[in-house]
């Protein structure tokens, strides 16, 4: 019983270990979103980084695990107390143990439930063999990775997997596969649309983001990432990165930054900017969720900027069997904070008590009943649990999109001078009305997004500031409004330039006049308005419609509050400004400005639609 108590007292140390990793984590976030940080993270990781790491449990067993084609990837096994075998969890990591140690994703917590814990490199990283390819190979290698745990004489059978970001997808990929022996998996903010949020936004790139996490799997220690690397504001400040993030082509950006097959990953990205083979065969499709016959909890947050957690939800309901071995829970956490046990406030909601939960009794409970078959320790939430921040209470609805929600439309109108929140645009029921509104992007003078979309509550007052933004405010709420689900813009458009980008940012607006950012908006490069298979000019002075779904929002709006829609051309750094010139993105060198045109009347309205429940 000695390795058992031992696993208890290191489970109640996890608590301790995880103010040192909460802010590693954060960046860990880079695999799924932005890479624009909350300040006060930031400069907690930069006072942490220099602290030497926790010492872990030396691993019971270490394997170089076999795959189909002979590669093979570091793993490291920890056995629970016992004779054995037990159920595994399998987590499939591409970070490095410097960078994120592999002991803060609460192996102690599963030691002491019984179950082996299973940490993998995925090919190419840590000592694993082999070429690391973006999701590429994590198909097959998940699959293989499956079938070898079940295999060995101190697992019964049974594997689960588990983890966030990246080693969230690695859980989906190898769903995709129908390994005999998996039973449950728990992916938590994982991307799934790779051209709705990494490493395109919209069919924008984020040069700045990709950059930023293909070095991060690229450094033996977190405190070579350097400071440049936490912070827009920082990293604005370095006439390298400002050199790096301003450099024409795009393809070359990354040279003598990142070196051997990072680089390449880098390149294929840049070349592949429409959505062909190349993305088909790694990003899942319907084919690929109807096999994903297994149980998942899946968890995400209201401030987590990925939206790979629905996209994946919604790709399980239209296709995969099984609907009642599916759960998902959306908390008021950002991506980071998905991996512990919630917080208490974020930006200036105060949520109290009520929004913590212990999330890794949720997973053991999970794990139980799919890999032991007993009955869960504390209870599992209905079909779809989330959090409604604003109102600071927990709701269980049997789908998501919410049934019963009723879709409320709140429509864009202006004297044709919506520019600036000191402008005169407007968010109305009645329906849109007044001339355009202009508004002139400009990749050398862009929009600075210092704003945090990684803390998803950020102030937005600041940019709201330019006349480069168009900014439409409702009048005062007469009563609450709570929106839960993905809002989406109808717009109709024209642009003096064979391309344009439109990025739209939601806020809630304070009496006192804080404009607050409800989820993480959307963007669309519309060169993508029909699709990102393939890519259209526009036609200078062109009147089109477009569609801009937005990230998921859970909230609710209080009486005397009001809502705000931006609409911009430029974000920076977050989203690589367009050229404009309609040439492909990753050999474009000229810079050009454009005049974007939004109408609003009666013949081409534009409009918010929310997700609205009682």
């Amino acid at each position: 019983m000695a390795k058992q108590a031992n696993a208890k007292a290191e489970a109640g140390k996890h608590c301790k270990l995880v103010g040192l990793f909460r802010a590693v984590l954060v960046v860990a976030a880079l695999a799924l979103g932005p890479s624009v940080f909350m300040q006060a993270a930031a400069q907690d990781l930069e006072s942490r980084a220099a602290e030497a790491p926790p010492a872990f449990p030396t691993p019971d067993i270490f394997a170089m695990a076999p795959m189909r084609d002979g590669a093979r990837l570091a793993t490291s096994i920890l056995l629970p107390e016992g004779d054995g075998p037990f159920p595994a969890i399998l987590i499939r990591t591409s970070y490095k143990d410097g960078v994120i140690p592999w002991g803060v994703f609460g192996h102690q917590r599963y030691l002491a439930a019984g179950y082996a814990v299973v940490w993998q490199s995925t090919r190419g990283t840590g000592a694993s063999e082999g070429e690391f390819r973006f999701v590429a190979d994590d198909r097959s290698d998940g699959y293989d990775a499956v079938e070898w745990v079940a295999a060995q004489p101190w697992c019964d059978g049974n594997v689960g997997m588990d983890g966030g970001s990246y080693l969230g997808i690695t859980q989906l990929q190898a769903a995709t596969m129908a390994p005999p022996h998996l039973k449950a998996i728990i992916p938590h903010v994982p991307s799934a649309d790779f051209w709705r949020e990494t490493p395109y936004a919209g069919g924008i790139f984020m040069r700045y983001h990709m950059l930023n996490w293909l070095k991060l799997m690229s450094v033996d220690q977190f405190a070579e990432l350097g400071v440049g690397f936490m912070e827009p504001v920082k990293v604005l400040a370095d006439p390298a990165w400002v050199a790096r993030l301003n450099s024409r082509p795009l393809i070359d950006a990354a040279n003598g930054f990142l070196a051997g097959d990072r680089l390449a990953q880098y390149r294929a990205f840049v070349q592949q900017s429409t959505f062909g083979d190349y993305w088909r065969a790694i990003q899942n499709m319907p084919e690929h969720y109807a096999k994903m016959d297994v149980p998942v909890l899946l968890i995400t947050g209201n401030f987590d900027p990925s939206i790979g957690a629905l996209t994946v939800w919604k790709g399980l309901e239209a296709h995969a069997p099984k609907p009642q071995q599916r759960h998902m829970l959306i908390g008021p956490w950002t991506h980071g904070q998905s991996f512990f046990d919630g917080v208490t406030e974020n930006g200036p909601y105060q949520f109290g008590e009520a929004a913590l939960m212990d999330l890794f009794a949720l997973r053991i409970a999970f794990y139980d009943r799919h890999l032991k078959g007993q009955p869960p320790g504390v209870p599992l939430p209905q079909r779809v649990r989330v959090f409604v921040t604003g109102a600071n209470v927990w709701r269980e609805f049997d789908g998501l999109p919410v049934p019963g929600r009723q879709e409320t439309r709140l429509y864009l109108a202006s004297d044709g001078s919506a520019n600036s929140s000191a402008g005169d645009g407007a968010l109305r029921l009645d329906g849109s009305s007044g001339p355009a509104d202009r508004a002139v992007a400009d990749p050398e003078n862009p929009i600075i997004a210092k704003a945090s979309l990684m803390e998803g509550a950020g102030l937005y007052n600041e940019p709201e500031q330019r006349e480069d933004m168009l900014v439409y405010t409702s009048a005062p709420l007469e009563e609450p409004l709570t929106i839960i689900g993905e809002p989406s813009i109808s717009l109709h458009v024209a642009a003096d330039a064979p391309d344009a980008d439109v990025i739209a940012r939601l806020t809630q607006v304070y009496p006192d006049g804080r404009s607050i950012l409800l989820g993480t908006g959307g963007s669309l490069r519309l060169r993508y308005r029909d699709g990102y298979h393939r890519e259209r000019k526009l036609r200078p002075g062109k009147v089109y419609k477009v569609q801009l779904p937005l990230a998921y929002v859970g909230h609710q709006v209080a009486a005397g509050h009001r809502l705000r829609l931006n609409l911009m051309g430029t974000e920076f750094p977050l989203l690589d400004p367009n050229p404009h010139t309609g040439e492909p993105i990753a050999t474009a060198t000229r810079l050009r400005k454009a005049s974007l045109s939004l109408f609003h009347d009666d013949r081409r309205p534009s409009f918010i639609a929310l997700p609205v429940i009682e």
